[in-house]
């Protein structure tokens, strides 16, 4: 038995977020039919976090123990054969059964797309978030800057549990010009229940005019944001997972 460390790409369109539910469809739930498939007896999967229903990961960690005879590359194809296209194992390796896929990570890099354009893109839709008037990029980028450090939350999302915290640490938050629109990328080191989502809807409507320059700082002081609400959910990608044995590489 060794304990490997899995990462996953997955097109969450069509899941009611990672985590395994009772009736509804999950990512978890399509990753552990496939592994029982090749042979892992295991009645649960560890990873870095949750991902709400419809938001994609390029980089989703999870930690696996599994009875496993043959190399890395053989486990990834045998993997990859039993899971639907959708989801996809990028990335195995054989760690030491310490390892923790929540509890080890240092940091966590979400990246939120979003174009401007009167209609519909269907190549650029499905994961990004449509607006009509582009927002300003620099009034955005200046109100990020209120995020870095260490703040209490609150005004932006909720803990996992009733007693959890709500404070947390931001390395870095930009929003930079593409060639369809912007992408917003936020590196912190943990992340509330809805936080990425309410912060862009934030950043979004300060950078068009409709919510105060300021609105970021008066969240911390007060624990109150105004009305704020979500970005849709097919912008939001997890894109990295920092472990402290990548760091020291």
């Amino acid at each position: 038995m060794a304990r490997y460390k899995l990462i996953l790409a997955y097109d969450g369109t069509a899941y009611n977020g990672y985590q395994r539910q009772a009736i509804k469809h999950s990512v978890q739930h399509e990753l552990e039919a496939a592994l029982r498939r090749i042979g892992w007896q295991g009645n649960t999967l560890t990873a870095s976090g949750r991902t709400d229903s419809g938001v994609h990961a390029l980089g989703q960690v999870l930690h696996v123990d599994l009875e496993w005879k043959h190399d890395t590359d053989t486990l990834l194809t045998a993997l990859n054969a039993f899971l639907p296209d959708d989801i996809a194992a990028l990335e195995a390796e054989e760690v030491d059964e310490g390892f923790h896929a929540r509890y080890n990570a240092l940091s966590r890099t979400y990246r939120y797309q979003l174009y401007a354009q009167k209609h519909r893109n269907p190549l650029i839709d499905r994961f990004a978030w449509r607006v009509t008037v582009k927002p300003d990029l620099e009034l955005m980028n200046l109100e990020s800057q209120d995020l870095l450090g260490e703040h209490d939350f609150i005004a932006f999302g909720k803990a996992m549990r009733p007693s959890g915290t709500t404070v947390r640490k931001i390395f870095e938050a930009e929003w930079t010009e593409t060639d369809f629109g912007m992408n917003f990328t936020i590196k912190g080191n943990a992340f509330l229940n809805h936080m990425v989502r309410r912060i862009v809807w934030v950043l979004v409507h300060v950078g068009s005019g409709m919510m105060p320059k300021g609105t970021v700082r008066r969240g911390f002081e007060t624990g109150y944001a105004g009305t704020v609400a979500l970005a849709p959910a097919r912008g939001l990608t997890l894109v990295k997972v920092d472990y402290v044995e990548e760091i020291n590489k």
